[in-house]
């Protein structure tokens, strides 16, 4: 052209707008995306939604007379790869894979809750059987000074403690241990309980050959039950054990303490077993401590136990106080000992000190 600049060039983008659009005088045109926004075109500025584009350029003279030659181009304006199809696909996929994995972790959270509120109900109840069935107070008597301890572990055990009294004046100590721990071992103890009370005797083997053939006849399995008994009576104490740890007399006139174990076989057994009955005198000042395993073989934090030598020495120390006092420092032995860890089993202690002949 003559004078090329004083020439005008024009545009147009079939797909965005219908007429040529005059540059005037620029000689560059613009073109922005705007997304997913509608189009807009002013001057020599377009904002263009993705997508493709045929763009057409002529120019004319200061005269008007057009160019016989028009340049035309091909473009495309594509998004950011995190903007494109397959990118909200997979956008689609995690959010929904999201959910379901939610879900799915919402569910098993929500079992898990329920089935650790059904053990800690369950636990609850095996404890409050086991605490029901133990005496609801010890005796109170002339002859005799009575004193009980239990502490029961996270899980509930089977430990248990219970007297009867005689028409005769004569009594029954119990304290036994089911093997095992929650609902189990207290339907152990519950069946060991009604046992006791339906017999009619205080013959220590009687008792447990009784209780023997009971259990074995109910078959709950792998259960056993020990159980230590001492029948006092007229200044003397008949002794017999079913599998149980050693119990301690400390007799007055010899100034020792004695320990005494009787090895029997646990309760559901054998069906024809015999236990052992030791006749022992019990006189004024003496005292007899019966205990679950749980208090020797109380662990301390660096995992070593009591053990029995300690509690033996424990009593023969403090054999002249009373039936309460011998149980507090029993009892004292054991925490200073765990110093803060939890027993892993229940710890159970009877103390019976004879007070007058």
């Amino acid at each position: 052209f003559y004078k090329p600049q004083s020439s005008q060039i024009f545009y147009k983008i079939e797909e965005l707008n219908d007429d040529w659009v005059n540059l005037g005088k620029e000689r560059k045109l613009i073109i922005q995306s705007s997304g997913y926004s509608n189009s807009f075109v002013n001057d020599n500025k377009i904002l263009a939604p993705y997508g493709s584009y045929n763009l057409k350029i002529k120019s004319a003279n200061s005269s008007g007379i057009e160019s016989a030659n028009q340049l035309e181009y091909n473009l495309s304006v594509t998004p950011p790869w995190y903007l494109t199809t397959f990118a909200f696909i997979a956008y689609l996929i995690l959010i929904g894979s999201s959910i379901f994995l939610y879900v799915k972790f919402s569910q098993g959270r929500t079992r898990r809750l329920m089935e650790e509120k059904r053990k800690e109900e369950e636990l609850e109840e095996a404890h409050n059987l086991q605490m029901g069935l133990l005496a609801k107070e010890n005796p109170k008597r002339e002859d005799l000074d009575i004193s009980t301890f239990i502490k029961c572990a996270t899980e509930v055990g089977g430990d248990y403690y219970d007297f009867i009294e005689f028409e005769d004046g004569s009594l029954l100590a119990i304290c036994g241990d089911a093997t095992g721990h929650g609902t189990a071992s207290g339907m152990m103890v519950s069946i060991t309980k009604a046992g006791l009370l339906g017999i009619d005797s205080n013959d220590p083997n009687f008792i447990l050959k009784t209780l023997n053939k009971i259990i074995k006849k109910v078959d709950i399995g792998r259960l056993r039950m020990s159980l230590n008994l001492v029948h006092f009576q007229n200044g003397s104490m008949k002794l017999s054990s079913a599998a149980m740890p050693p119990m301690y007399h400390f007799e007055k006139k010899k100034n020792k303490v004695e320990e005494i174990t009787i090895s029997n076989l646990p309760l559901g057994g054998l069906m024809s077993e015999n236990f052992t009955v030791l006749n022992k005198k019990f006189s004024k000042d003496d005292v007899l401590v019966m205990l679950s395993d749980g208090l020797p073989e109380a662990p301390n934090r660096d995992g070593d136990l009591l053990d029995y030598a300690a509690v033996k020495e424990c009593i023969e120390k403090h054999s002249t106080k009373t039936a309460g006092e011998i149980k507090d420092e029993l009892v004292k032995l054991s925490d200073q000992w765990m110093n803060g860890v939890h027993n892993p089993d229940d710890i159970t202690i009877v103390v019976c000190k004879k007070l007058k002949n």
